[in-house]
């Protein structure tokens, strides 16, 4: 048996390892702080690191979580850790969803993380440069342009002349038409496989030309004997006059066979037959005479009278 002084020592020893333990202890154990989003939890622990804090307390880290400060820093009593959870965002594209997980970052890098190349005209919502900062969808609408081109044929017109030498109804080719070329350009707008807008441009390559056609208005008239050739034919309301001691609109002294007409129905100078009259020459114009009429002149007021006034047919002469 041990005496007492003895097992006092022995006492005393086993109280200074028990005391000297409790001291190691408190020193090595630490208070901190774990934020997760909302949530705040106050730990007490052994754990050297932030990584074996986390192991300890059985939090998982994805590979995009970011943990602050970083895993490898040495625990410190009252030491705050934050950790900030990736989050879903759902990528729409060439018919499939691709889901990656990120911290808040731009368009254009979530794409490049996804491994997504564009192409010039592609569109992007939302843009390349817009932060993302919660879970979202970027849409991403493949566009392309397809163009076409054709030459056309570009007929060409038929241009009707009337000719005055030639006899009513016969035709004169004097020019051959030609048809033109174009070049007709085709610009579709395809997204997502799907023709959403069609436009063309034309250019012409040739210009075409025209055939000209002489349509003869020539006819053939008899009257008291006599055969004219004529263009066309009117019917219009005639009257008379006679002398006025003044000269015809074209300088010439009236007479018989001299007509005043309107210049804008049948241009002065032109030779015409009035049935009941005669043959004619439009020399002169009047106040009265104004579209479908006709004075004719007579030498004298009696003649005037007789002729009145009347619808004839009047020839316009070759």
């Amino acid at each position: 048996m041990f005496s007492l002084k003895a097992r006092w020592a022995i006492a005393s020893g086993i109280a200074v390892i028990v005391f000297t333990g409790a001291v190691v202890c408190a020193t090595l154990e630490k208070e901190v702080i774990i934020r997760e989003k909302d949530k705040t939890v106050e730990v007490s622990t052994f754990a050297k690191t932030v990584k074996e804090l986390l192991a300890n307390e059985n939090i998982v880290l994805e590979p995009e979580d970011v943990v602050m400060p970083s895993l490898d820093t040495k625990l410190t009593e009252g030491m705050q850790i934050t950790i900030k959870r990736a989050f879903p965002v759902k990528i729409a594209v060439d018919g499939k969803e691709v889901t990656v997980k990120t911290q808040p970052n731009a368009v254009v890098n979530l794409l490049a993380k996804a491994e997504i190349s564009l192409n010039e005209k592609d569109k992007v919502q939302p843009s390349l440069c817009e932060f993302v900062s919660e879970s979202g969808e970027i849409t991403i609408t493949r566009v392309e342009q397809r163009v076409t081109t054709e030459v056309k044929t570009i007929p060409f017109e038929v241009v009707s002349r009337k000719d005055f030498n030639l006899p009513l109804g016969e035709k004169k080719v004097i020019q051959e038409g030609e048809e033109g070329q174009e070049e007709v350009k085709t610009i579709e707008v395809i997204e997502d496989g799907k023709v959403v807008s069609t436009s063309t441009q034309s250019n012409v390559l040739k210009a075409p030309k025209p055939q000209i056609v002489l349509t003869g208005t020539v006819q053939l008239a008899s009257r008291g004997g006599v055969d004219f050739s004529y263009t066309e034919k009117r019917r219009m309301l005639a009257t008379a006059y006679t002398h006025t001691g003044n000269r015809t609109a074209t300088g010439t002294t009236p007479r018989v066979g001299v007509a005043a007409v309107d210049p804008k129905v049948i241009p002065l100078g032109t030779r015409v037959y009035v049935d009941g009259y005669g043959f004619a020459r439009a020399e002169d114009t009047g106040g009265a005479i104004k579209g479908e009429k006709i004075d004719l002149f007579f030498n004298t007021s009696e003649e005037t009278k007789r002729f009145g006034r009347r619808w004839v047919t009047v020839y316009v002469l070759k």
